[in-house]
């Protein structure tokens, strides 16, 4: 927004700084042009006769050397030149003459006030002994050049007045524009963090109609988003916590039909598979369907355990968006990063692949102890999930600008480019992921995400050299 500014400020200040110089070339140059009454020559003739009346009196009281040195000290009139020609057409001080000056002297045509050629002017000098000597006047360069040398010193002392006035209205101009701007972009970055209760409110500088509509629209943008958000939330909350007793339900029913399986149904089954399986062979009891109640009813139960894990989950990552931090202490990471290694590596078993540590420093963060070893645990938990069968995830934990960080790296197939960023969202699974029995719920990275960014940190996700995806924790340390 700074940059901003700036270039409003320019942009209006240069075009002020040129309008000033505009004007006052013109008014100059009409100036100059203007015709004196009485006299009939111009304001810039009439200066060029004041030059040549002083070399006449110069020539008359002090000679052709008098003449000689006042026009040797009088080469900073600035951007009017004087030469004095002999009868050869040569100058008194031996400069080059210009040719149009010396075509100027054999074409000059009198006026009430002299001669002039070409918006120069000239005058005829007679020394003491009769020598007779052609002064020629004229202006160097066009009049914006002209503007430089521009008299009486007043005159750039206004425009330099002017300029500094235009420099301050600019800098208002740019203020009243970017200060709205600016704050309406920091609204915008609260609520790109996730803080929806972030506003404009009343501008007290930049009230532009425009401006103030565009505040209010921002308002009511963020007050929507903010109703539905945690319309979500309350759903989720609220359908978590009512799902929890009819399973809790389902789960002592699922106990109760278990053991009237494998009690009451035990002897009957015996029994009645005389008269169905006559005559169908060893294998018919096995096709009975008593025979599988047993099965069924462990499927049952592991997707109910499955089921009140997802509940668990989607709690857990509610009550972190609607609640502040609490419980904060100094952290051992190295310490944590060890006890989670340790623990995920009997589940690395069963894939098979192992679990190495190759870097982990004595760094310590000021955080939430059980929110900090969820997520990390849900980082590793996930690369040991979806790492190539034999491999080997890695962990580090190293110091990089102020913060500790922590990689963790798998051998597994990575993620699509655009999905790096997704696969923190709440229920977003990648098609790797759907098609995989170990797909989990969706839940653990977005609850890592919020716990992470919960204590001032930052996650991300990208698929790293080789193969296989990179989750990097950033956390200010204590």
């Amino acid at each position: 927004m700074r940059r901003l500014f700036w270039r409003i400020f320019a942009l209006f200040w240069a075009s002020s700084v040129v309008l000033i110089v505009a004007i006052a070339w013109i008014t100059s140059s009409n100036f100059e042009n203007e015709k004196i009454p009485g006299l009939g020559i111009t304001r810039l003739e009439s200066v060029l006769n004041e030059h040549l009346r002083k070399a006449s009196h110069t020539l008359r009281d002090g000679g052709v050397a008098g003449l000689r040195s006042m026009l040797s000290q009088a080469l900073d009139f600035g951007r009017i030149s004087v030469y004095v020609l002999d009868a050869d057409k040569k100058d008194l001080l031996g400069r080059e003459v210009p040719p149009e000056t010396i075509a100027a002297a054999d074409h000059a045509i009198a006026d009430t006030q002299g001669l002039s050629a070409n918006r120069m002017r000239l005058r005829v000098l007679t020394a003491a002994d009769g020598t007779k000597y052609t002064a020629i006047a004229r202006f160097e360069g066009p009049t914006p050049l002209r503007l430089l040398y521009r008299h009486p010193n007043t005159f750039w002392m206004h425009v330099g007045l002017a300029m500094a006035i235009s420099a301050c209205f600019a800098l208002l101009l740019a203020a009243y524009i970017t200060a709205p701007l600016a704050r309406i972009r920091a609204s915008a970055r609260r609520v790109a963090r996730g803080d929806l209760s972030a506003h404009i409110g009343d501008l007290r500088f930049g009230r532009s109609a425009e401006i103030l509509a565009l505040a209010s629209e921002f308002d009511q943008m963020t007050a929507r988003l903010r109703d539905l958000v945690e319309g979500q939330r309350r759903l989720i909350r609220d359908v978590s916590h009512e799902m929890r007793s009819p399973l809790s339900r389902m789960r002592i029913a699922l106990e109760l039909a278990r053991a009237n399986v494998k009690e009451g149904l035990a002897q009957p089954v015996g029994a009645m598979l005389e008269p169905v399986t006559a005559g169908r062979g060893p294998d018919a009891a096995q096709n009975f369907p008593g025979t599988a109640a047993v099965d069924q009813l462990d499927r049952i139960e592991r997707e109910a355990e499955r089921l009140e894990e997802m509940i668990a989950q989607a709690i857990q990552l509610t009550r972190m968006e609607t609640t502040t931090p609490s419980k904060v202490e100094d952290v051992a990471l190295d310490q944590l990063i060890a006890d989670i290694a340790s623990d995920a590596a009997f589940e690395a078993q069963a894939r098979p692949c192992a679990l190495h540590i190759a870097q982990n420093e004595p760094l310590v963060v000021r955080a939430e102890a059980d929110l900090v070893a969820s997520a990390i645990e849900n980082v590793v938990r996930n690369a040991v999930k979806y790492t190539a069968a034999d491999s080997t995830v890695g962990i580090r934990l190293d110091r990089v600008e102020g913060q500790a960080r922590v990689r963790v790296r798998d051998c597994g197939p990575g993620v699509p480019a655009g999905d790096c960023a997704r696969i923190f969202e709440p229920y977003f699974r990648t098609d790797v992921a759907r098609q995989r029995k170990s797909g989990g719920s969706g839940l653990g990275l977005a609850i890592a995400k919020r716990a992470i960014e919960r204590q001032g940190g930052r996650i991300h996700a990208s698929n790293a050299e080789g193969g296989g995806l990179e989750v990097e924790i950033l956390l200010p340390l204590a």
